[in-house]
């Protein structure tokens, strides 16, 4: 996996670990906050009908929730005047958190409060079946979840829509009801590789020819660093699948498929491949996404070579 999402075995930006199937779905009413204490920033009602609401879960141990902290600001400093409020939630004690978000200063300026006995945490993550971090919500001004995932991976395009009056919700619960089918099939891959197979090819032929949930299927297939054997050939072909729809190579297939090749023993094409799909962005939140790929294959690559051979 290339990006770390604060779990042990970290190294990419998914930490989609499957439990049950989700108990809450895109359009539900969101749950009010329980907030123990206000850090930084005015208490907030989600519910208010006023705002656009981001509601971000994050902990100063950390590591990718502190490289999200400053595109977060950027966030709120972009949609500001468009009325969208982001909001970081912490389960930690205000002991540890307050000198962190001191210490941060400019680069943490959005509202910043600490869970009350981790009742908001289960009211999101474990209500849309979430347990990596960094996560966000969008909480829409009708007061409804209408788009959940990390704050680095589509949060800005989501924003940029709703605020248009343009976001598609119907298309958001398509790809919210492939994830569930994705995380089936992890759970089935961590088990069976036999099984896994059938599942996944399964899985790809019902998604139809939408390059955007042929590119998730693809990036979850090899970030799933808990399968028994990732199945890279299977990613091969959808991310094909993806590329004929588009009527050609596109950034994010492009990343992918350069995943695919540095976790499958192929480093140098790996990254070559994720500099080619960072020329081909024109989408700043896209770079930094494939800057940060490209730094961590190169960490990688440096304790590999650092290792002593066995």
């Amino acid at each position: 996996m290339i990006i770390n999402r604060c779990v042990p075995l970290g190294i990419m930006v998914a930490c989609l670990t499957a439990l049950d199937l989700h108990a809450a779905r895109l359009g539900d009413p969101a749950a009010p906050l329980s907030i123990k204490e206000w850090i930084k920033g005015k208490a907030t009602d989600v519910k208010d009908g006023k705002n656009i609401y981001v509601v971000e879960f994050w902990a100063t141990w950390c590591g990718p929730c502190r490289v999200s902290i400053p595109h977060l600001t950027e966030v709120q400093a972009r949609f500001k005047d468009k009325g969208v409020v982001v909001v970081g939630i912490s389960d930690e004690t205000a002991e540890k958190v307050k000198p962190f978000v001191q210490g941060q200063g400019a680069k943490m300026d959005y509202i910043v409060a600490i869970d009350d006995e981790r009742k908001t945490s289960r009211a999101y993550m474990e209500a849309f079946n979430q347990n990596g971090i960094p996560h966000a919500f969008i909480v829409s001004k009708e007061g409804r979840v209408v788009w959940h995932g990390h704050p680095m991976d589509g949060m800005d395009k989501a924003l940029e829509a709703i605020v248009a009056g343009r976001y598609d919700l119907e298309a958001a619960v398509k790809r919210d009801a492939l994830r569930e089918q994705l995380e089936k099939y992890r759970e089935v891959s961590r088990e069976n590789e036999a099984q896994a197979r059938e599942l996944g090819r399964k899985v790809l032929d019902s998604i139809g020819d939408s390059p955007e949930a042929l590119c998730d299927f693809a990036f979850a297939v090899v970030t799933d660093m808990r399968a028994r054997q990732r199945d890279f050939a299977l990613a091969d072909l959808a991310l094909d699948r993806a590329e004929k729809a588009a009527g050609g190579k596109t950034h994010r297939a492009l990343s992918i498929r350069g995943i695919s090749r540095f976790e499958n023993g192929q480093p140098e094409e790996g990254m070559r491949l994720v500099r080619e799909a960072l020329q081909l962005s024109t989408d700043q939140a896209d770079k930094e996404r494939y800057e940060n790929y490209l730094r961590i294959m190169e960490q990688r690559k440096a304790q590999l070579q650092a290792a002593p051979a066995r």
